[in-house]
C-alpha cells in the first residue's frame, strides 16, 4: 500500500486546529476568571479541562487525583506548608510587594467577611470546593501538565511549565490588583513545586492550597487582616 502523506498532512492540521481551539477556550475562560464577569467562573475551565482530557483518554486519576500513600503524613504536612506559607506571606511577602509596587493586594472583594459568621462559612465551603478543590485540578492537574506536553518533560520543560502555569495562575487572580497578581503567583509557584515534589499527586496542593485559604478568610473575619 503507497503511504498517504496527504492524510498525514490532513491529521497534523486537524490536530493543530483543536489545539489552537483548546488554548483559545482556555485564555478566553482564564479571561473570564480573572475579571469575575461570572460566578464561579473556574466551572467552565473545568469542563474544557475535562474535555480535553476525555479527548486523550485520561482521567482525573491519570494527572493526580488518587489516594496518597499516607494521608496523615500528607494532612500534616499540608497544615505544617498551609499556615506556614500564609504567615510567610502576610508578615513578609506581601509587605515586601507592596513596598516594590507602590500598592497592597487589594481584598476588597473581602471587606463585607468581617464580623459576618454566616459569610465566613460560605467563604470557607467556596474555598475548599471550588479554590481548593476544583482550582487544583485545573491549573496543576490538568494544566501544568499540558503545558508540560507542548514544553517537553525533560528539566527545562518542567520549568519552563512550572513558571508559566504560576503566571497564569496570579493573572487569573488580576481583580486583587498588581500586587495580588504577583502574590498569587509566588503561592502557584509553591502548589506547584508541592504537585511535582510529591511524584504530581494533587492531594497535598489541594490541602495546603484549602489551609492557606482557611486561615487568610479566618484573619479577614476576625479584622486581623485584610
Amino acid at each position: 500500500m503507497e503511504p498517504n502523506p496527504c492524510g498525514a498532512i490532513n491529521l497534523s492540521v486537524k490536530s493543530s486546529l483543536l489545539l489552537i481551539l483548546e488554548f483559545a477556550l482556555l485564555l478566553t475562560g482564564i479571561a473570564i476568571y480573572a475579571f469575575g464577569i461570572f460566578p464561579f467562573p473556574i466551572l467552565p475551565l473545568f469542563l474544557i479541562a475535562w474535555a480535553s482530557l476525555r479527548l486523550r483518554h485520561l482521567r482525573w486519576r491519570d494527572v493526580g487525583l488518587r489516594r496518597p500513600d499516607r494521608w496523615l503524613a500528607t494532612i500534616g504536612l499540608a497544615l505544617l506548608i498551609g499556615i506556614g506559607y500564609q504567615a510567610l506571606d502576610i508578615f513578609f511577602i506581601a509587605p515586601l510587594l507592596q513596598r516594590l509596587t507602590g500598592e497592597a493586594v487589594d481584598l476588597s472583594l473581602f471587606n463585607d467577611l468581617r464580623g459576618n459568621v454566616l459569610l465566613l462559612t460560605v467563604y470557607l465551603a467556596v474555598s475548599w470546593t471550588e479554590a481548593a478543590f476544583i482550582e487544583e485540578l485545573f491549573f496543576r492537574g490538568y494544566l501544568l501538565n499540558r503545558i508540560t506536553d507542548l514544553a517537553g518533560r525533560q528539566r527545562v520543560g518542567v520549568t519552563i511549565a512550572l513558571l508559566g502555569n504560576a503566571l497564569i495562575f496570579g493573572i487569573a487572580h488580576a481583580y486583587q490588583g498588581v500586587t495580588g497578581v504577583v502574590d498569587t503567583a509566588l503561592a502557584g509557584f509553591v502548589l506547584g513545586l508541592l504537585y511535582l515534589l510529591g511524584r504530581r499527586n494533587l492531594w497535598l496542593p489541594i490541602l495546603a492550597h484549602g489551609i492557606i485559604d482557611t486561615v487568610g478568610f479566618l484573619l479577614i473575619y476576625s479584622g486581623l487582616y485584610g
